[in-house]
């Protein structure tokens, strides 16, 4: 399966394109961004004692090991015994995981602003594992699930293991900052960490909210999530450079750290793309922008790809 990137990286289209596969019976989606490749026989997968019971194990691809997460199991569905499985091997974090899953259907292209907020629907019933919702038809509804929530479940170390160790040299008291991230867990560590360093800080779930916050008083600084449903972070950052106050700093923080989404990012005259969860890597950032520094060019360098088309290798 082959995409054209070129106006995803290049373009403030705000577009999203979802791989939908299928387990226990229910279809759910993954930003295409986000897959590495489709792994069909799955062989020699080593257990992992004393690991969570939806830990299957590692494997190895090429020379990397990569943990595989029994998806079913985690989100407590019965699954099929008859069903042929095949793994979903992602790169978020700057991690590799894999997601057991049974079959892939195919690759839907939609706007961001056609991602239906699972907030607005579930209201106050438990979702935390479900984000969105897109419709590839009208009688059919593809869940996207909060990867980012299940890792941050599943490997705690990544949620507590931030130990800062840059040397702060701005105050940031009376500093106001804008955090746009739809990942509750994510947003909290933001909000807490921000927080503490002294920012007034106003935290938005999506990149609509986070435009009408913008547009309502001043910041000194924009941290922004890419996937976000209504509207993305790289839509909000060409918004943001369009209006009347384009010069406040934009900081793109985002769990896909490919080079086509630096270069997608430089080219919408981010001031830095940080991929999560490097949080001493943002507080530096942060810090220097504060202060009126630019940034290290190789923050944004996207110097490798100028159109990058995306590729998912089918094993």
């Amino acid at each position: 399966m082959k995409l054209d990137a070129e106006s995803y990286l290049k373009t403030g289209s705000n577009e999203l394109r979802v791989l939908e596969y299928r387990t226990a019976g229910q279809s759910f989606g993954v930003n295409i961004l986000k897959v590495s490749k489709i792994v069909n026989d799955l062989t020699h997968l080593i257990q992992v004692p004393e690991a969570h019971s939806a830990v299957c194990g590692v494997f190895r691809d090429m020379n990397r090991l990569v943990p595989v997460i029994d998806l079913a199991r985690y989100l407590g569905l019965e699954k099929d015994p008859n069903e042929r499985q095949k793994v979903i091997v992602t790169e978020f974090f700057g991690l590799l995981t894999g997601f057991l899953i049974d079959r892939v259907d195919w690759i839907h292209h939609f706007q961001w602003q056609d991602v239906i907020d699972a907030e607005k629907v579930f209201s106050n019933i438990d979702h935390r594992n479900v984000i969105g919702i897109v419709k590839p038809t009208e009688d059919r509804m593809v869940l996207l699930l909060d990867y980012e929530t299940i890792l941050l479940d599943l490997c705690p170390h990544l949620r507590s293991g931030q130990e800062r160790t840059y040397l702060q040299t701005s105050d940031f008291t009376n500093k106001r900052v804008l955090i746009a991230e739809d990942s509750p867990a994510v947003r909290a560590m933001l909000v807490n960490e921000m927080s503490e360093l002294g920012f007034e800080v106003v935290d938005c779930a999506d990149g609509t909210e986070a435009w009408q916050a913008f547009e309502k008083k001043p910041f000194d600084l924009v941290i922004s999530d890419v996937e976000m449903p209504q509207m993305d972070g790289l839509a909000l950052t060409l918004k943001i450079r369009q209006s009347q106050r384009s010069s406040t700093p934009v900081i793109v923080y985002s769990s896909i750290g490919d080079v086509g989404m630096k270069a997608r990012a430089k080219f919408l005259k981010a001031d830095a793309h940080i991929t999560k969860l490097n949080l001493d890597k943002l507080i530096e950032t942060a810090d220097k922008l504060i202060r009126g520094e630019k940034v290290a060019q190789s923050e944004l360098d996207g110097s490798e790809t100028d159109a990058v088309v995306e590729s998912i290798p089918m094993e």
